[in-house]
């Protein structure tokens, strides 16, 4: 241990001197040129006019737009004016920071790429290269958008008061299958009157910030955004200037971009509100600042947009993208987290109560130790993506910290605490080549009447395998120093690095294609909904047919439903997950087919669907009896109590009483059916009354019969037939 400790550190030792520094010589340069240029962008924009255009400007010509897309972008901006002009009374939200998502088209406007002005015209003048002291190449794009229609989000973040705001946003480009993506950064101004939005994408080659009011078509807009514009660009550049100065860390090491990459021109109108002017005001204050005052309902933010590539030559619109405001976002995550809380506790109830009634060896050895396991890196997983919520959004700490701990509880403190008590009491089973123990050698005794030899379906056990304390390894010394720390360890080790893998594979598997990532995701919810599968197996192979408590059954599959059914049916939820009622109903169906095997298997047999053949033997405590006819047959001896009759099968010979309860155990007075000498099961012969009625009762290997819930109740604290003392089978 410590050996891989000493190699650990010297790996991280290693990686942090290779590190480069990110204050090194050349990145400061870099970052010295981006200043320069940047400065040099801003006296060209405090000496233009709207008159002049923008002269100078990287990648900016005169006129700005082509004419079909002047006049789409300002028919856009007009649409939400009413017809007598009255500004004042379009009810709009003053600040749109919030996330939309919609449907898009591309637009075939009659020109191609070479007829646009602005994809032929991508020189820059001898003086503006001088004075930036860097040399751009003419664009060559080679990722343009091909595809005709698909998916489209726009992540807004607006800041500041007045008529016309700065905001940033972060817009998303798909195509209907999801193969292709586009991630464009846009910076913009925000007419708050109007609604009316200008964005453009800024490079090394496409000074499109510093042209945002030449972008605003009009000489008015020009006029209302020269000066949010400048102020906000001088704050930018002197807080870059400081931290040079200091010799800081920079932000970037300089313009970002390349040739090969398209610029992009976004117009976008906000839609107006169906409730009045003023109700919105109190809505949206009531939104960034909550007192607790009466209000309508919150409407949608509603946005159409229109985007144009000048040195791409694509036209893409989209008539609506519907989203939420960011505190009205931040609300239903909040929400949504309050119910994983309440759901996490409901889980940690149910854990609690399972434990509790598992609390003796032979109850823990039904148990499916990979039933539990599965549960718990499912909790694990949800727990580390909470966490991961609370630590980057502010906004939602509180919430997702709280169901972030609760999972904690779930998972660390009881979840694997019951898995270290399952894989310790199931240790022995995992013996590779244990040492029996030394039979002891009973002298033979003549079959008779009154000496039944045991059904070909009892198994040899001993006491010692049925608790649980076989030795290790073949070892047959004391195991008190055995304190179970290496257990531990093993388990802890094992779990979290199975759990980092499962995080790891699903960040790379939301990097893929649409399609390939929604195949993996429906896998992995049909896997991690399969926690029953593990248990019905072992029920299977051991003979048992029940293990955990049918509360616990139906109570966590529920509670383990509810995400999924709302990831995959509620369009509105917070990660914007699609819905697919489909996939809902198959997982769904999935879990719930799972449980009725378990219902079958303790009503009917734990193994009615596999043929015997197929299995190793296990002891059945509910055989076929039959009430022989004592006159007429005479092949079963005299008495009360159990015996094997001429036919292999097991006869009851008069009126017994159940020795843990006292009181007689009443039967039907005949059971069809017959267990073979060959141990095979008859239950398949049997009619649904008749193997129901088998439920009442229970024999031993040793010929005594019992109440079933007396034996049961038994069997949770000694594994030990309480007439005889002898070693009995788990159930």
């Amino acid at each position: 241990m410590e050996s891989n400790r000493a190699g650990l550190l010297v790996f991280l030792l290693i990686i942090m001197l290779l590190t480069p520094d990110s204050s090194s010589p050349a990145q400061l340069q870099a970052f010295q040129e981006f200043l320069k240029a940047q400065k040099w962008r801003r006296s060209v924009l405090m000496n233009s006019t709207f008159a002049d255009g923008p002269v100078d400007l990287e990648g900016i010509q005169n006129p700005v737009l082509p004419p079909d897309i002047e006049r789409k972008a300002l028919d856009l901006w007009d649409s939400q004016i009413p017809d007598d002009d009255d500004t004042d009374e379009i009810s709009m939200y003053r600040n749109i920071t919030g996330l939309m998502r919609g449907d898009w088209e591309k637009l075939d406007l009659g020109f191609g790429q070479t007829e646009l002005p602005h994809s032929r015209e991508w020189e820059f003048r001898e003086q503006a290269n001088q004075t930036n002291g860097i040399m751009w190449e003419p664009s060559s794009d080679t990722r343009n958008i091909t595809d005709s229609e698909g998916i489209m989000s726009l992540d807004i973040s607006e800041k500041g008061y007045g008529p016309v705001q700065m905001i940033e946003a972060s817009l998303n480009i798909q195509d209907e299958m999801g193969w292709n993506g586009h991630d464009i950064p846009l910076r913009g101004l925000h007419f708050v009157k109007t609604g009316n939005i200008v964005m453009t994408t800024t490079s090394r080659k496409f000074a499109g910030t510093f042209a945002l009011p030449f972008l605003a078509l009009t000489e008015d807009r020009f006029n209302q955004s020269y000066v949010p514009l400048l102020t906000a660009l001088n704050e930018s550049i002197d807080e870059f200037d400081a931290m040079y100065r200091r010799d800081m860390n920079p932000p970037y090491s300089g313009p970002s971009g390349s040739p090969e990459n398209c610029e992009y021109v976004v117009y976008v109108q906000l839609h107006a509100s169906s409730i009045a002017t003023k109700d919105m005001l109190i809505v949206e204050d009531e939104l960034r600042f909550p007192q607790g005052q009466p209000h309508k309902s919150i409407p949608k933010v509603v946005l159409s947009l229109l985007i144009y590539s000048p040195n791409c030559g694509t036209v893409i619109e989209s008539q609506k993208l519907i989203g939420d405001k960011i505190e009205r976002y931040w609300d239903r995550a909040s929400s949504a987290a309050q119910v994983g809380a309440i759901l996490t506790l409901l889980q940690i109830w149910l854990l609690i109560r399972q434990m509790n009634d598992t609390n003796t060896p032979s109850t823990v050895s039904r148990l499916s130790f990979w039933t539990v396991g599965m549960m718990a890196l499912v909790d694990g997983y949800l727990c580390m993506g909470y966490l991961t919520a609370a630590i980057f959004i502010e906004s939602t700490f509180l919430p997702f910290m709280t169901v972030a701990f609760l999972s904690f509880l779930l998972v660390s403190v009881f979840g694997m605490r019951y898995l270290i008590l399952i894989y310790r009491i199931q240790r022995p089973e995992r013996r590779t080549n244990p040492v029996p123990p030394t039979p002891t050698v009973a002298p033979a005794a003549t079959v008779n009447a009154d000496t039944l030899p045991l059904p070909a379906v009892a198994t040899p056990q001993t006491a010692q395998a049925n608790i649980g304390t076989m030795p290790t390894n073949g070892n047959t010394t004391n195991q008190a120093d055995d304190d179970g720390r290496g257990d531990v360890s093993l388990l802890y080790s094992r779990f979290y690095f199975i759990l980092l893998g499962l995080i790891f594979a699903s960040l790379n598997a939301s990097t893929w294609p649409k399609p390939y990532r929604t195949v993996f995701q429906n896998v992995m919810f049909l896997t991690v909904n399969s926690y029953w599968i593990p248990q019905i197996y072992r029920n299977v192979m051991r003979g048992c047919r029940r293990a955990f408590n049918w509360e616990f059954v139906i109570g966590m599959s529920v509670l383990r439903l509810v995400p999924m059914l709302y990831l995959y049916l509620f369009k509105g939820n917070v990660v914007f997950h699609d819905a697919e009622p489909l996939w809902a109903m198959i997982i769904a169906g999935w879990v719930w087919f799972q449980i009725v095997i378990l219902v079958s298997q303790e009503v009917i047999h734990p193994r009615f669907f596999v043929p015997g053949s197929y299995l190793p033997s296990s002891y059945d405590y509910h055989p076929a009896l039959t009430v022989p006819d004592i006159e007429s047959s005479g092949d079963t001896s005299e008495g009360e109590g159990i015996a094997v009759n001429s036919r292999g099968g097991l006869s009851l010979l008069g009126p017994t009483d159940c020795t843990i309860c006292m009181q007689t155990i009443e039967l039907p007075r005949e059971l069809v059916g017959v267990l073979d000498v060959e141990g095979n099961n008859s239950s398949s012969s049997l009619g649904p009354g008749a193997i129901l009625a088998r439920r009442a009762y229970m024999v031993t290997p040793c010929r005594h019969i019992f109440h079933t819930h007396c034996l049961e109740s038994w069997m949770r604290f000694k594994l030990q037939c309480p007439s005889c003392r002898s070693s009995l089978p788990p159930l």
